[in-house]
């Protein structure tokens, strides 16, 4: 990706990589919810560190939903800066804060590890003028380039109270610059520092972080001569912040020593510690809390590098023993080696000798089949219709329009040919669990449900007046979508109804919801209608530019909704992701292309975005998106198909996952994790969101305004913080138009 199209895409994004939002909680306590995304960044090179920056809002910040997926990045981490390394608001490289003021590290993920909810009465204070943090710094490191043309948002939404807690947090970082030597089974980086506040500290969560040669990483404090455990983990496991069980308390003059456990027999050279994947890191993250009335313990961030042998000569032999096996935790954890990608696999004009028209729908059936839905030689323009959305062609479409194809990489075969003679305007189609077909016909207003029957397309019955439109509820007027849900059907009705219409297996109305506007709701052309894994619709309303998440009675759970398009066309789910394709680019941004933007359920916010192999580059170099109109993933998650209609260049597009053949989807991994019983009653509320299968958990953002991106210190390391190749988690677990 060349630096104009960088510099375009930041422009674009600006006012979308930081959005708030406030919801209402229990007790009439106001959460706000403050989100930092990456600027739709697609890495350059291997170990590819880049950071954004935005101005802090004050408040206290009680929990952190991390937006990201080990497949595309290695790690994120999330600082407090008093100024950020550079004005420029995003930067490439490995710089963090600013010199000349403090850098606090708020958050860490990696490894697809879960939400992180601070316990009762403690919160991080950002954003006012004695804690020092006056921006927050996303910095994100990609392992590798990408695959195909994709563009990341990762990011982390922050939850912020304003409510000042009793007790304020801060995390400390043990950090070894000790080197690896080679061929030795256990090698011990050590790490001591001696605690000198008065203000005395409680560690309450822990968490760990090497590259592939860490065992094992612990921490212990001696008080009085006697070692207490703060905790150990196997670097290996997904890196969260794990809950400590006991209170603790941390004094003046007590000692604090972490040890890192490293097997370096398949080495043959002396292995550094740094930054860079070839690297290795020693790092024990403290999270703890401390008195809300006394002095900061830590005023310019809290670290501890010193290597202190004499010191450690009675660390606990706990701190060096392995613990368990925990092949489960290991396979999550797991951080692809090939790059993750979505590649243009295939454009296909034709299918089986057969033209394609206007790919107006697409749905799979039980044999993975894909049925392409198009208009043969009818074209949707502006003499389609009359001012009263009559049809003025009255005779069907003579050629079949229903293809059933199998394909396998981009090789196709057409199975079936159907639908001849029966059809005035085809837009969408859908195959339920009995292989039964439904169709909208936009042409003559009418639902559909049909069986196939050897190469006959046999209709079980149709309902709306055919060729007449109408609001009531007897008629239809240019229906789009239709999805099956339990024993109802979901139909949005469409380019003049702005109505989502419930009908029973057998074409009878239930019930309808909806209505014309732009509120919660309500529509402005309901395009499209899909099921989510948890039997809630997502419903494509196009010229609102959004999709609404609903549940089936029509109550808005969320909505997906960006700056970075103005209409949405078609959407798609598969497992917890949203796919959803604009059928037009921004105006006044033509030349970047249209992109098919990806978001993550129960966010509203878009994660990463792809495209055809050459988007934003002009027609001669490369096909470009005309005007997609549907979308949909294979069952198995591995293709996806994006229908385009536009005018002589009517196209079927195929694009390919690419991911490591062996790897489970994380929705289909169950993981047991253990939790630990409090031994203080106030950490009652100390609490695991557990989100294995999905990285961002329960809270949802409704009517989010964007604000723009602000122009973005570091006693750690001007460079950051040397994030390493098996990094950054945290999470509270014990051991988851008219024209067409």
């Amino acid at each position: 990706m060349n630096d104009r199209i960088l510099f375009n895409l930041l422009l674009i994004s600006l006012s979308f990589c930081c959005c708030s939002a406030a919801v209402r909680t229990t007790k009439n306590e106001e959460i706000q919810k403050f989100t930092i995304q990456m600027i739709g960044y697609s890495p350059q090179k291997t170990d590819d560190y880049v950071a954004v920056s935005v101005e802090a809002t004050p408040g206290y910040v009680v929990g952190f939903e991390p937006m990201a997926h080990a497949d595309r990045v290695h790690h994120m981490l999330l600082y407090g800066c008093t100024m950020p390394a550079s004005e420029q608001g995003f930067w490439r490289g490995m710089e963090t804060c600013g010199w000349g003021g403090g850098s606090y590290i708020l958050y860490a993920w990696a490894r697809n590890a879960p939400n992180l909810v601070l316990p009762k009465d403690v919160a991080f204070s950002v954003g006012h003028e004695q804690d020092g943090i006056k921006y927050f710094v996303l910095q994100v490191h990609y392992a590798q380039p990408f695959a195909g043309e994709i563009h990341d948002f990762s990011g982390v939404t922050m939850h912020i109270s304003q409510r000042k807690p009793m007790n304020l947090a801060a995390v400390m970082l043990f950090v070894s610059g000790t080197p690896i030597p080679p061929q030795l089974p256990a090698f011990q980086n050590n790490i001591t520092c001696m605690f000198q506040s008065t203000t005395p500290i409680h560690p309450f969560a822990f968490r760990t972080h090497t590259h592939a040669m860490g065992r094992l990483v612990s921490a212990f404090f001696k008080h009085d001569g006697h070692w207490t455990k703060i905790g150990k983990r196997n670097p290996q496991w997904p890196q969260l912040f794990e809950a400590i069980p006991s209170k603790l308390t941390i004094g003046r003059g007590d000692q604090m020593s972490a040890s890192c456990r490293f097997d370096s027999m398949d080495k043959n050279r002396t292995v550094n510690m740094g930054a860079m994947g070839v690297d290795e890191m020693c790092n024990f993250y403290m999270m703890f809390h401390y008195d809300a009335k006394l002095d900061n313990p830590y005023p310019q961030g809290a670290i501890c590098a010193q290597d202190s042998p004499q010191l450690m000569k009675d660390y606990p032999v706990d701190g060096f023993e392995l613990l368990p096996s925990r092949p489960e935790l290991e396979h999550h954890a797991h951080q692809s080696k090939v790059p993750f990608g979505i590649v243009q696999e295939a454009i296909h004009e034709t299918l089986g000798g057969v033209k394609l028209g206007q790919v107006a729908g697409l749905a799979f059936n039980n044999q993975k089949e894909l049925l392409v839905f198009h208009r043969a030689e009818r074209v949707w323009d502006a003499n389609t219709f009359d001012n009263y959305n009559i049809l003025l062609e009255k005779s069907p479409i003579k050629d079949p329009v229903i293809l059933v194809i199998s394909y396998q990489g981009n090789q196709t075969r057409v199975e079936k040919k159907l639908g001849g003679g029966k059809f005035y305007l085809p837009h969408g189609i859908y195959v339920d669990k009995d292989d039964n077909v439904y169709t909208t016909d936009v042409g003559s207003h009418t639902v559909s449900k049909w069986r196939i029957e050897g190469n006959e397309l046999k209709n079980v019955w149709t309902t709306g007046e055919s060729m007449l439109p109408g609001p009531d509820e007897k008629h239809f007027c240019k229906p789009t979508g239709i999805t099956r849900i339990g024993d109802q059907l979901y139909v949005t009705d469409g380019y003049c109804n702005s109505r989502v219409v419930v009908l029973d297996l057998n074409g009878k109305r239930i019930q309808q919801f909806g209505l014309p506007g732009e509120e919660a709701g309500q529509f402005n052309l309901p395009h499209d209608i899909v099921s989510d894994s948890a039997g809630r619709i997502l419903v494509t309303d196009r010229e609102n530019g959004r999709v609404q998440h609903m549940t089936t009675q029509g109550h808005v759970i969320e909505e997906f909704k960006s700056t970075m398009f103005t209409n949405i066309y078609s959407a798609a789910s598969h497992e917890d992701y949203v796919f959803m394709v604009p059928g037009r680019p921004i105006m006044g941004h033509e030349s970047e292309g249209i992109a098919v933007f990806v978001g993550r359920s129960g966010t509203g916010l878009i994660e990463y975005a792809f495209g055809p192999a050459t988007r934003g580059k002009r027609e001669q170099m490369g096909p470009q998106f005309g005007q997609p109109h549907c979308l949909r993933v294979s069952p198995d998650g591995d293709t996806i198909f994006v229908g385009d209609i536009a005018e002589g260049k009517a196209r079927l597009w195929q694009f390919k996952v690419q991911r490591e053949e062996s790897m489970t989807s994380m929705s289909s991994i169950s993981i047991g994790w253990p939790s630990l019983a409090p031994a203080d009653a106030k950490y009652n509320s100390f609490f695991v969101l557990l989100a294995i299968a999905i990285l961002v958990l329960g809270a949802y953002c409704v009517r989010r305004r964007c604000r723009n991106l602000e122009n973005g210190g570091s006693l750690f390391d001007k460079r950051g913080f040397k994030p390493l190749r098996t990094e950054e988690t945290v999470g509270f677990i014990s051991d988851g138009s008219e024209s067409d």
